[in-house]
């Protein structure tokens, strides 16, 4: 079967530090990118995001993927005391700039992800029903997505980046526990029949396709799609279906 693909991980712009990998510096060069694997669509964020400034990562991210239908953007928090990222205005600022989920890289921006720092804001998050993707490659523990979780339980969120090494001991309390978690499929190969398991416990619904490009390789993610022992019906799910159900269950208005 044909599928299309809706890669829920991807960043664009040069990191801080020398990578070991090919940066795709910017929106031309993931296009490029795209067209030449077969990804539809992508939910983008900026490494100066996380490098640098929220602020100015957000920006840039919102810049760069300006009339581009095939791109939607991820923005990066921090808390709503500082008064720096989310002003009264922000979810328009969101609804006008094309983002649809957000990100947090607590370690690394010095605040923690519980209730005490972002109060009723991620209520509100919550309610409106947009994705927060953890990165556990990112500046995000484990301890920390089990405290947010425990103080919004009904929080949508895609937990990214993996790790290899039984990590369905860290996923399926949360998948069990919490029905907005989501995982992003880019790691669960390293696991012998990680889809598979996962599918059979909780379904389909409950993974989104990402490739975590350019640090990681799209082709690899697309084969373990593929080739898992699933039904179609399942793939098509986990390489767009799921992602564009909760892009378009998002509320911006």
């Amino acid at each position: 079967m044909n599928l299309r693909f809706f890669d829920a991980n991807v960043s664009i712009g040069r990191p801080m530090n020398k990578a070991m990998y090919e940066p795709l510096a910017d929106v031309k060069a993931l296009l490029a990118h795209m067209k030449k694997t077969g990804v539809g669509k992508a939910l983008v964020w900026h490494v100066a995001q996380h490098d640098g400034s929220p602020c100015e990562g957000n920006s840039m991210l919102a810049n760069a993927i300006r009339g581009q239908r095939s791109l939607y953007g991820c923005w990066a928090l921090l808390p709503p005391n500082v008064d720096d990222v989310i002003t009264p205005d922000f979810f328009r600022r969101m609804q006008k700039s094309r983002i649809v989920a957000l990100r947090v890289f607590p370690d690394m921006h010095r605040y923690l992800l519980n209730r005490v720092v972002f109060g009723r804001f991620l209520d509100e998050v919550t309610a409106r029903r947009i994705p927060l993707l953890l990165s556990m490659e990112f500046a995000v523990t484990w301890p920390a997505v089990y405290a947010l979780l425990k103080d919004y339980p009904s929080l949508t969120c895609i937990i990214a980046d993996l790790g290899a090494w039984s990590v369905d001991r860290y996923t399926y309390p949360l998948l069990e526990t919490y029905p907005g978690v989501h995982i992003e499929s880019s790691f669960l190969a390293c696991t012998d029949g990680g889809v598979e398991r996962m599918v059979e416990k909780f379904g389909a619904g409950r993974i989104v396709f990402g490739t975590a490009m350019p640090r990681r390789y799209t082709e690899s993610a697309m084969l373990q799609l593929v080739h898992a022992e699933i039904s179609d019906t399942d793939k098509a799910l986990i390489a767009s279906g799921n992602l564009e159900r909760l892009v378009a269950g998002v509320e911006l208005s």
